[in-house]
């Protein structure tokens, strides 16, 4: 019997051990809310966190809890990882619901403030008791209730960032709860206080207040019981063992506390010279100090408001270009030497308050530190000589003072690069902080010596499998050799001997090197005479232009001959006689509407075809233009199908505004416009004759891309396509799926760190990834990616979907940019596929062929969508002949029972066709706008921007009330995801959240936007309310050209405006209505001459107007009465358009042409007209109706105004001759030509770009 109970209590003690032992159970399935109840329009889910955010139009009032549904929690494990921003966040558990309505929770909570003192600490919500633990106490707390702190614990060196992911962890046991952050206890609470909780709910704390943003993910919890339940809380409270650290992580993490030892006593300060603080002219500094033992380590800080370069003991240690950008080496051990050493500087301002500061750590083999830190007991002279970097060097002469500016820490200055995220850290520290994906590890490689070699932006490998590099700049070409010794790769670079450097773009094929120069040509190198060195360098047919947006990669081709050549935007196309095919058939601006020029005069006055894309030819020196509209795609790859893929850059001065684009991926087919046009011209990717990105990422400054062929990685990553982010430090790895005979694709974030400026990679013969960072002379490096884990790396074969679809697409580019018999019968079936890749190279090639082969079966089509790409087609290729016909087609198209797809296509047919072919005609228009103002408004707001795009130009009697209504009745805006990458990169990614947080209504705007191009039909409510809209929407975030956009936008349009009519909106417009200039007004100097425009334009180009006068300029446009007619900059009369705005629209020439040969283009607004009276007198002049009279303005400015009775008018005729005398500018000399075009140009800013050296 006593056998049976052992072995009955033996069971039992199993069962009890086996209930005891909790699994983790997860609170979220990274899909959706479910389990979670919370306030409605405060909680989402995205990117697989727990998102909740609040706004200035939604804050949150009180604060608001997300509660978990699966009921109480007593003793119980929690973690989760976290970040915020904006406003304190939070745990709350064993609390109780106290406020079903606002989810308000009253309990404990585990806090989540950005105060370093509060982060993790114990709060106690709406209990009275308020901070119960502050972050690094141990507390007890009595049953009388008085706190009690009896101990310090956890890691004040542990530095906690509110913007970056943290994890939390809560044990709670009875009446003690621990908590902890990145595995370090915050607080060890004892709670006997009457107001303890033993248990409650759980939930996520969004705070009243300010807008804030806070995210969480891997939310796990577990009951605690018996004896698991004593040694968790045990083993937390002891905190020996901290958690370990995400598996996606290669390396450590970012040491707590790592630059601490620059704060430590001897503690630096910063210095600048006594006299003259403020000035411009550089200082001299000298330090020299001795170290007596064998040096064992040495590390150094510096930096300087503003600039400031460091030499120790003669070698060049660095330079700290900006105070918040300071130079921190880890390892400094080889600048300095026992015996004497020698700090010398020199450091220079740039305007207001300066200052310098440094601090030297050496530490000897003894283990004893010195520390060697500015002061103002320091050298200083304003001058250098022969010599004085040494400390040889006699400075007994140098006596000027020194001043101490501040301690370190010190306002305004801070603790750059510690208390902020700025700094540059030094490459073995960064390399520890980079993220990649599981599995894959990084190494630093080489460091680039900046003054020797530069800085490397483009990567390649030779015949022989050894890696070459560029400098951007003019240091030259790089061999890279990479053997492994033991575990520690070993890294040979040698400066080769041929004298090219500046490639954006190189590769090695049939044994020589393609060197695509950055402002110069395509070269081929190669070496005649077997020595390993280049010695011939063959110029190929290419141009020399572009800068940063010129000659970018050269790859070569699927076939295994050609090559593929690329430049950006700024890039002129290949010399013409060298282009034997162009793929795209034909390209212009195609802009229905004027566009506005970027409001800060970026890309001013570039035109298509933007970007290009060509197959090379090295056997015959050929050129075929593939593909363009492009911003600027700095790389391109194949993968392993033959498809070509580029990532095109976004404007980042656009962010906000209805033509932004965000950096994309783009599958480079034949025949592809992908539609970059300068300023706001930029299209959707809905248009029917582009094509939509493979992915759209988000901001960014897109460098290198590289297929994963070839690479020792998992099958997913073979066929991903690398895409390198220099601005957020991020090389993509796009997963491609099929789309009909194109792809679409998801990103993810492969590898990133920060700060990481990647410019190019590739994928070594080793099967690695090596990749460099740098670019703009910043610190360069060669990095290294390999897999260590165990998936199979085998080379990846065999077809994926859409392999059919792709060859079909294959055959019909076949037909681009060549005539054949076959091709329209061939392709014209595919103008029906509903498959946008298949339908757009069928219409492609349909353009390649004589337009009287296809044009009158646009016209007989059936088919819907066949109808519209032809239609498309023909008002690209035809001419005005084809006009009447093509409308009548595209009428006979009932848009109610189209698709949005073929809605959208029909609109751009309407649009295209206008563009190319000609203005309908009265009875057409009457047509087409019966045809189209019903459908808006649309449920689709793309549909909605294109009706009242082709509304706006057909002046639709309804579209400005439609259009306002939209404007006055819209929802929210759909804000884009951007939130992770944007805090990649603190500086710039600042004003990219700051959009997200306060989202411009980018639809509407793009609505007021079209409307400005009516200048009749406005009541002066629906000016007001139009007015009223830009002013709110410049309160928007936006990029640098946002505000501007609106503001040139709102000035346009008050321009077009009469004086009573602006004076009538003054209250919201704020215009100052007093048109008296408060100067002088002087005749002009001359001597005159007669002005031809090929004359004057020698004085007007962009050169010469930087030597112009704002005051000269402004004068001569007073003095030579064009102030009588026309408005500019708030002066002036309203007879003419207000010219403030027409720098936004034209060019020198054009505003030359304007006044030289005023009679050749005359707006309708301003055509003057010929007024017969019934007594036989005729008025020439420009022509206004009040009521019952016309009012003439005579073409001589000092003439008085008529009015005659409208009942004695026998009829008003049009008149050729404009309003404006033809030689206004004859009594100019050249320089106050050039003053005047420039003062036009200025919009009445002294400062504007016009101006700038």
């Amino acid at each position: 019997m006593r056998k049976y109970i052992c072995i009955l209590l033996a069971l039992l003690a199993f069962t009890t051990s086996t209930v005891n032992a909790q699994e983790f159970q997860s609170l979220f399935n990274g899909k959706d809310l479910d389990g979670w109840a919370g306030k409605k329009g405060f909680w989402t889910v995205k990117d697989g966190a727990i998102v909740g955010e609040t706004t200035k139009e939604k804050p949150a009032k009180p604060n608001t809890f997300l509660v978990w549904q699966g009921g109480e929690v007593r003793d119980f494990e929690f973690k989760a990882t976290v970040r915020f921003k904006g406003n304190n966040s939070g745990i709350q558990y064993r609390s109780q619901l106290v406020d079903p309505v606002n989810f308000a929770l009253k309990g404990y909570q585990a806090d989540l403030h950005p105060k370093p003192e509060y982060f993790g600490m114990m709060y106690g919500e709406k209990t009275g008791r308020g901070i119960i633990a502050q972050r690094f106490q141990r507390v007890e707390a009595g049953t009388k209730g008085k706190p009690t702190v009896v101990a310090e614990i956890g890691d004040k060196k542990q530095e906690l960032v509110d913007w970056e992911w943290n994890e939390i962890r809560i044990v709670a046991v009875g009446n003690r709860m621990v908590h902890q952050i990145n595995g370090v206890n915050t607080i060890d609470l004892t709670d006997d206080h009457p107001q303890a909780f033993s248990k409650g709910v759980l939930g996520l704390q969004l705070h009243a207040g300010p807008p804030m943003r806070v995210e969480f993910k891997d939310l796990k919890y577990r009951p605690l019981v018996g004896d698991e339940a004593t040694a968790v809380l045990k083993a937390a409270v002891e905190n020996k063992k901290k958690e370990p650290a995400s598996k996606k992580t290669v390396s450590k993490s970012k040491k707590p506390g790592r630059y601490d030892w620059v704060s430590k006593k001897p503690a630096p300060v910063w210095v600048w010279r006594t006299k003259n603080p403020t000035g411009n002219e550089p200082i001299y500094l000298r330090k020299k100090f001795e170290v007596s033992d064998p040096i064992k380590a040495a590390r150094l800080y510096f930096t300087c408001d503003n600039r400031a370069t460091v030499w120790i003991n003669g070698k060049e240690v660095g330079t700290a270009t900006d105070w918040g950008n300071p130079v921190i080496l880890s390892n400094a051990k080889k600048f300095v030497q026992t015996g004497v050493n020698q700090i010398a500087v020199q450091a220079k301002n740039n305007g207001g308050v300066a200052a310098f500061i440094l601090k030297l750590e050496v530490e000897t083999t003894d283990e004893k530190k010195q520390s060697i830190t500015s002061s103002p007991d320091w050298k200083l002279s304003d001058s250098k000589a022969k010599g004085w970097k040494l400390a040889s060097f006699d400075d007994s002469t140098w006596k000027l003072k020194l001043k101490k500016m501040g301690n370190f820490g010190s306002r305004p200055w801070g603790k750059p690069g510690i208390t902020s995220r700025s700094g540059r850290v030094d490459l073995a520290e960064l390399t520890e902080t980079i993220t990649v994906a599981e599995d894959f590890k990084v190494e630093l490689l080489y460091e680039v010596p900046g003054n020797e070699q530069g800085s490397w932006v483009s990567l390649t490998t030779d015949g022989k499998g050894r890696l070459l590099a560029s400098d951007q700049g003019d240091k030259g070409l790089y061999r890279i050799t990479v053997t492994k010794h033991d575990e520690e790769p070993q890294v040979e670079v040698e400066k080769l001997k041929m004298d090219l450097s500046g490639a954006q773009g190189m590769v090695w094929h049939n044994d020589a090197l393609y060197f695509h120069r950055n402002g110069g040509n395509l070269f081929k190198m190669t070496d005649t005479n077997g020595d390993d060195q280049f010695d011939k360098a063959e110029v190929l047919p290419s141009e020399r232009s572009g800068g940063e947006h010129g000659n970018h990669a050269v790859i070569v081709a699927e076939d295994g001959e050609h090559l593929y050549v690329i430049g950006g935007n700024h890039a002129a196309l290949p010399p013409q006689d060298s282009i034997v095919r162009s793929h795209v058939p034909t390209w212009d601006e195609d802009l229905l509407l004027p566009r506005e020029w970027d409001a800060n005069g970026h890309a001013r006055g570039r035109l298509a075809p933007g970007g290009w894309i060509s197959k090379f030819s090295p056997e015959t020196k050929q050129h075929e233009i593939i593909s363009t509209g492009y911003r600027n795609q700095y790389d391109i790859a194949l993968n392993r199908f033959g498809d070509l893929f580029t990532y095109d850059a976004d404007m980042e001065w656009d962010l906000g505004t209805p033509w932004y684009r965000p950096t994309r991926i783009n599958c480079a087919v034949s025949g592809s416009d992908y539609g970059w046009r300068s300023g706001s011209g930029k299209w959707p990717e809905y248009y029917e004759d582009s094509l939509p990105a493979v992915v759209n990422i988000g901001p960014g400054s897109p460098t290198g891309v590289i297929s994963g062929l070839g690479a020792k990685f998992p099958a997913k990553y073979q066929d991903a396509i690398f895409a390198l982010d220099w601005t957020f430090g991020t090389i993509y790895a796009i997963h491609l799926t099929p789309d009909g005979a194109g792809y679409r694709g998801e990103q993810e974030a492969f590898c990133y760190g920060s700060p990481l400026p990647l410019t190019d990679a590739i994928i070594g013969h080793d099967g690695a990834l090596y990749f460099t960072i740098g670019g703009r002379g910043t610190k360069s490096a060669l990095f290294r990616i390999t897999y260590v884990g165990k998936k199979s790396t085998k080379p990846v074969s065999g077809e994926i979907a859409g392999a059919k679809a792709r060859k079909l697409r294959r055959s019909l580019e076949a037909y681009h940019g060549k005539q054949s018999p076959a091709a329209v019968e061939s392709a014209w079936p595919h103008l029906s596929s509903s498959d946008r890749w298949l339908r757009y190279a069928a219409r492609v090639a349909i353009e390649s062929q004589p337009v009287d082969q296809w044009a009158k079966r646009v016209f007989t089509e059936k088919n819907s969508q066949a109808k519209i790409s032809s239609a498309v087609a023909l008002a690209r290729m035809g001419n005005k002949s084809h006009r009447d016909a093509q409308i009548a087609a595209l009428l006979k198209l009932n848009p109610a029972e189209l698709s949005e797809t073929q809605f959208l296509g029909l609109l751009r047919a309407y649009a295209l066709t206008f563009i190319r072919l000609g203005k309908p005609t009265a009875a057409q228009r009457e047509q087409i706008i019966a045809t189209l103002d019903p459908h808006l408004p649309n449920k689709n707001k793309n549909i909605n921007t294109e009706l009242v795009r082709v509304l706006v130009y057909l002046e639709a009697p309804n579209v400005i009330s439609k259009a306002i209504d939209l404007i006055a009745n819209r929802g929210e805006p759909k804000v884009p995801d951007w939130t992770e990458l944007a805090g990649r990169n603190k500086n710039y990614g600042g004003r990219v959240l700051a959009m997200l947080e306060n989202h411009p209504p980018t639809h509407e705007v793009n609505y007021a936007f079209m409307l400005r191009n009516l200048r009749q039909g406005w009541t002066m409510d629906q000016r007001r309310s139009y007015i009223e809209f830009i002013n709110s929407a410049a309160k928007y975030h936006g990029g640098n050209s946002y505000a501007k956009f609106l503001g040139n936008l709102r000035d346009e349009v008050l321009g077009y405006l009469s004086n009573a009519d602006r004076a009538a909106l003054a209250d919201i417009s704020g215009e100052n209505f007093n048109p008296v200039p408060d100067f002088e007004i002087t005749t002009p100097q001359g001597p005159g001459k007669t002005w031809t425009i090929a004359e004057a334009s020698k004085h007007t180009n962009r050169n010469k107007m930087r030597s112009a006068s704002f005051e000269s300029g402004r004068n001569l446009f007073h003095a030579m009465r064009c102030a009588a007619c026309h408005r500019f900059d708030g002066l002036g009369g309203d007879v003419g358009p207000d010219l403030t705005t027409v720098k936004n629209k034209f060019d020198a020439r054009y505003i030359l042409e304007s006044i030289i040969e005023p009679s050749k283009v005359i707006s309708d607004q301003y055509q003057s007209s010929i007024v017969v009276t019934e007594d036989g007198r005729t008025l020439t002049g420009l022509v206004s109706k009040d009521g019952d009279k016309v009012i003439v303005y005579p073409a001589d400015a000092k003439a008085k105004p008529i009015a005659v009775s409208l009942n004695k008018v026998e009829e008003i005729l049009p008149s050729s001759v404009s309003q404006m005398p033809q030689s206004m500018l004859n009594a100019l000399n050249a320089d106050e030509v050039r003053d005047l075009i420039a003062y036009l140009l200025s919009g009445g800013d002294p400062k504007s770009r016009v101006y700038k050296k």
